[in-house]
């Protein structure tokens, strides 16, 4: 145990720092779509990393980032010097970084740079979305063949007298590493929930801690009222509701957010007034924001990448400049958003497989276990020989599976939770989406309800 923990720790800040590369690299078209909108509008480059550098929301790697780079820039008096000196825990940015600094050294503008790089870039982040949607489906095979594997363990161990406590460590640990995975696959979080429900938060975090503990197997301690965890699901359902109504808003922005960009583009290319161009808008998913932008007041949007539009909106209308910049911004919101489509799309199935999680191993378990009791009940006798007796009932699973019901359940529970939370990361990319795990556990517990009888 010593030597894992060294391991582990050991380990953990390469893991971290892969991490990040992976987070900036998830931010970088972001980042350069961001800046190019504001060198295109004719700020100079340090004023377009000192804008970035305050994104906290947009960008929530990547703006600290700019802000080392501002101070490195600062101490060095040379803001090229910076960015041509300046390591990121990822090569690939480090790599952009040096490059718009090189065009910085020079004295040329670095909007054209940027440009290509963003072109570039976008190409990249395309085959790494598809690569994470193609990971994400190897993920749910995974999670299909735990579940499988789980009453084959439990029938095996069963058969041949063995304990099945194993099975406990064995479903923690695949469910941590189910979770971690999806983590990885999330990419950039398209959704910015609000104050609102970032208060709710906790107190789901509360409730599937309680499911955690509750189902942690402690020797002497029977198994809890099965009607707790119809609860708890219930308070996990209900939770979430305002985080998912944020989330189907996101993504309606989204996809409203691009063809905003878009269409103001073009207008805008056709020399049509900015302002008259806010009126033209009707779209019901953006408008409101338009409206706000307008007006000058802040605006309030769901989506990241609609945040991304509103921003460079802001800089049009306040430089003056065409709508060459937000045309560039509208290819990288529509890439992003269909990126999350293709992802969200293949992971259809998965959706259902982590809800009928818990239902589909108690199920597969009673199917198997039954027989083998029924075999035990019927022909395992107590034989006398040579004054010896002889108990045949282990063999056949009769003492191992009493009472195996009341062992399945906790361990089915855990399984639909986290599977319900990682599918809701990848998915919605929030865990504040608990309703997956909810209804998992909800449905987990009617299914071993209603088979208590005849385990």
């Amino acid at each position: 145990m010593i030597l894992a923990l060294i391991v582990l720790l050991t380990l953990l800040p390469i893991a971290l720092k892969k991490e990040k590369a992976a987070r900036l690299e998830e931010e970088l078209p972001i980042f350069l779509s961001y800046l190019y909108a504001r060198l295109e509008a004719g700020w100079s480059l340090r004023k377009a990393l000192e804008a970035a550098a305050a994104e906290k929301t947009l960008m929530p790697t990547f703006h600290e980032e700019a802000a080392r780079i501002i101070r490195l820039a600062e101490r060095k008096g040379d803001l090229s010097g910076a960015l041509l000196d300046y390591k990121t825990p990822s090569p690939r940015v480090t790599s952009v970084l040096k490059s718009i600094g090189e065009e910085a050294f020079t004295g040329f503008d670095p909007a054209t740079r940027v440009q290509v790089l963003l072109w570039d870039e976008e190409e990249y982040a395309a085959e790494r979305a598809r690569k994470k949607a193609e990971s994400a489906e190897n993920l749910a095979e995974a999670s299909l063949t735990v579940m499988i594997l789980i009453p084959l363990f439990i029938s095996f161990t069963a058969f041949f007298g063995g304990s099945l406590e194993l099975i406990f460590p064995i479903v923690v640990l695949s469910s941590i590493a189910t979770y971690i995975a999806s983590v990885a696959l999330q990419g950039v979080p398209i959704v910015i929930l609000s104050s609102r429900v970032r208060r709710i938060i906790p107190i789901q975090l509360a409730l599937v801690a309680a499911v955690i503990a509750i189902s942690i197997p402690m020797r002497g301690l029977s198994l809890i009222n099965p009607m707790i965890y119809l609860g708890l699901g219930a308070g996990l359902i209900v939770l979430s509701i305002p985080a998912s109504h944020e989330v189907r808003k996101a993504i309606s922005e989204m996809e409203g957010g691009h063809l905003l960009a878009q269409g103001l583009a073009t207008k805008l290319q056709l020399g049509y007034p900015v302002e008259r161009s806010f009126q033209l808008i009707r779209d019901g998913r953006v408008v409101e924001q338009v409206r706000r932008v307008s007006l000058g007041i802040e605006t309030d949007p769901r989506s990241r990448q609609l945040q991304l539009v509103l921003s460079t909106i802001k800089v049009v209308r306040d430089s003056g400049a065409g709508g060459k910049a937000l045309e560039i911004v509208a290819r990288t919101a529509q890439r992003l958003y269909h990126a999350y489509r293709d992802l969200r799309s293949r992971l259809r199935f998965y959706e259902i497989i982590s809800m009928a999680a818990g239902p589909i191993v108690l199920v597969m378990s009673f199917a198997i276990t039954r027989p083998l009791k029924e075999f035990s009940a019927r022909y395992a006798t107590t034989m006398a020989e040579g004054g010896m007796g002889i108990q045949l009932a282990p063999l056949f699973g009769g003492i191992a599976l009493e009472n195996i019901g009341a062992l399945l359940l906790p361990v089915s529970i855990l399984l639909a939770l986290i599977l319900g939370l990682a599918v809701s990361k990848l998915c919605d990319h929030t865990v504040a989406s608990t309703w997956r795990a909810g209804i998992g556990v909800i449905a987990t517990t009617l299914i071993y309800l209603a088979l208590e009888p005849y385990w």
